[in-house]
């Protein structure tokens, strides 16, 4: 049997299930399922199985014999059908994404902003409490970041791993033991005078391990049922979930002793001693790991980058891994002791994380332009500049003891909350920004190259983060930098509401971003014809329902599948489907559609019927569907 289409690596999804849904079958075994909106996301075969690790030949293979061998496509079909019922797993990153765009919205950026222009106007670091400081930092910690970690990691890793996520209820436990913890910390740390903070924040902390451990469980789990292959990305991932239950439970001991501590004293020697630590934890550990995790796996595919060897995966990770645990270490081991030599040591785990973040980058170029696709990818940018941030951070950490040499400053707030923000929101930030913009698109099968290209976000963010960076920096020299400093939380409060509205309304699919279901075909058109979908048709003639069924098409009366497949397939393709003359259907669809009061009127019966797949006429009638049959 000749296929009705020639599939190649560069055929777009959306061609593909156009010519034939039955092939979704395939993809929705390797990951697709419930994601890419109703015609598929906009990429190719080839994208598809980079992203997804799935062989490119076998995968032709397979979705060759479909539509190829009448048998196997019957079977697809079977198993389409199956996978029509959503499930909750398939969305569940929407969740974790719209709490966490809520929280950076309120308590994490704007509350920064607002401790900014607070620490601007008294001219000195200390303007604000440490219990403040906290409880942004970790609204930004486990409200912002660990929020897109849970909620890509949910959604992303049981795809790569060609498993279904376990247990997706206790996903959504996990998704409301965060933000419970993240409002009970919070509140706590902030009425730290009152008698109840103390109790209310042993909850908080007691929901914030549960939730994280159960994330774990689920990962683990997932991963174990897994028959990949153990990469290193698998190692960085790992390691970066480690550092997140290890952050819960070192941040909620630190955060109790500083609300218990007797004395100011006791507070300033508490902050002076793990605070640091703490962080190291959570950036170096949690935060930058996942990230090249998920970059390691990832970029390759999306930036058109070459692929990072395992050896090169490798060193990388016995570099950067424990260049977290000895940075940490090292500086406890110099806080009780006060040895100088300890504390000048800090420099190796920094070179560590230099040197192992490069033999990652190094080979990406990415001081050079894209290739494609990563050329035309809006989110390029944003990653590209992420980078660049990160290596920035550690070169600051790097020329720490030449600062205090030249400033003569022991150990300057300014600068090293400098070298914190650089990382935090110039690379950790602005990588979740250009990541969250591309992985929204791809799960709602938006095309991302006809998406706005975010310039204004982008310019916005970073001048924030450089204002940010070098006015507190400033502030070591001379005070007029603090009266301006505040100037930068705000640039950066308005790039991320931006790109928060933005993404919100993709997810939610509002406004242009309305997935292109039934309602988005309005109004009807002057008569039914061959390649318009199933689902269409009985939106605009309610009435043609009996006659689908009259025809052997039953099971358009099971409304999932009629919210699913019935949206993706043309009448010539279920006639060809199931064996029906469309000739017959398209004349009783059309007489059926004629007896509707309020239906269009039709040409006289000599009209011929067009029977090719694809737009008839010139496409602009009232009603067609614009959603092209080639191409995305």
């Amino acid at each position: 049997m000749k296929p009705a289409l020639d599939v190649q690596p560069d055929t777009p999804l959306p061609r593909l299930f156009a010519a034939c849904p039955e092939t979704r079958a395939i993809f929705n075994g390797y990951g697709l399922r419930g994601c890419g909106g109703d015609q598929g996301p906009a990429e190719t075969l080839a994208f598809f199985a980079g992203a997804h690790g799935v062989n490119l030949q076998q995968l032709l293979t397979e979705v060759r014999q479909v539509l190829t061998d009448p048998l196997t496509r019957d079977q697809a079909r079977r198993q389409l059908e199956a996978d029509a019922r959503p499930r909750f797993a398939d969305a569940i990153y929407r969740s974790f994404f719209l709490a966490a765009l809520v929280i950076i919205l309120t308590a994490g950026a704007a509350w920064g902003a607002l401790l900014l222009w607070k620490i601007g106007i008294g001219g000195s670091f200390t303007g604000v409490t440490v219990h403040e400081v906290n409880a942004h930092g970790h609204a930004q910690i486990m409200g912002w970041v660990a929020l897109f970690i849970m909620g890509f990691a949910y959604q992303a890793f049981p795809r790569m791993w060609h498993v279904d996520l376990p247990w997706p209820m206790l996903a959504l436990v996990s998704w409301v033991g965060m933000l419970l913890c993240i409002v009970a910390r919070g509140v706590a740390m902030v009425a730290y005078s009152f008698n109840w903070a103390i109790p209310l924040h042993a909850v908080g902390v007691a929901m914030e391990i549960a939730a994280v451990s159960l994330f774990l469980v689920i990962m683990l789990t997932a991963l174990a049922r897994s028959r990949q292959p153990f990469r290193p990305y698998v190692a960085f991932a790992l390691a970066a979930l480690i550092c997140l239950l290890l952050q819960s439970l070192y941040s909620g001991w630190h955060s109790h002793q500083l609300l218990t501590a007797p004395d100011r004293e006791s507070l300033l020697r508490q902050i002076a001693v793990f605070q640091a630590p703490l962080r190291d934890i959570q950036i170096h550990g949690m935060a930058t790991l996942m990230i090249f995790a998920v970059a390691i796996r990832m970029f390759p595919t999306l930036l058109g980058v070459r692929e990072v060897s395992d050896r090169r995966a490798w060193i990388a990770f016995g570099l950067m891994a424990p260049a977290v645990a000895l940075e940490v270490g090292l500086f406890l081991a110099y806080s009780f002791t006060g040895l100088r030599a300890l504390a000048a040591m800090l420099l190796i785990p920094w070179l560590m994380l230099a040197i192992g973040a490069t033999v990652v980058l190094l080979p990406w170029r990415l001081w050079r332009p894209l290739p494609h696709p990563g050329r035309d990818d809006r989110s390029g940018k944003f990653i590209r500049v992420a980078f660049a941030w990160m290596m920035l951070s550690f070169l600051m950490l790097l020329l720490l003891p030449i600062y205090q040499a030249i400033s003569g400053i022991a150990f300057s707030h300014a600068y090293y909350g400098a070298i914190r923000h650089a990382i935090t929101v110039g690379f950790i930030s602005m990588m979740i920004v250009g990541m969250g913009a591309k992985v929204v698109a791809t799960l709602r099968g938006i095309d991302a190259k006809q998406l706005p290209l975010l310039a204004v976000v982008f310019a916005l963010l970073n001048l924030g983060c450089l204002l940010r960076v070098g006015l507190q920096i400033g502030t070591d020299w001379h005070p007029l930098f603090f009266r301006v400093v505040g100037v930068s939380g705000m640039l950066e409060w308005i790039a991320l509401a931006l790109w928060a509205i933005h993404l919100a309304a993709m997810m939610l699919g509002i406004g242009k971003y309305r997935s292109k279901g039934v309602a988005a075909w309005e109004p009807a058109p002057r008569r039914v014809m061959p390649e318009h979908r199933v689902a269409a048709v009985i939106h605009w003639h309610p009435q043609t329902e009996a006659v689908f069924v009259r025809h052997g098409f039953e099971q358009i009366r099971n409304p999932i599948l009629r919210r699913t497949v019935a949206r993706q397939v043309t009448l010539a393709q279920v006639c060809r489907m199931k064996g029906v003359n469309l000739d017959l259907l398209l004349a009783d669809l059309n007489e059926a559609a004629s007896r509707s009061e309020s239906g269009p009127q039709l040409p006289s019966p000599s009209t011929p019927i067009a029977l090719t797949i694809g737009h008839s006429g010139n496409g602009n009638e009232p009603g067609a569907d614009h959603t092209p049959v080639s191409g995305h």
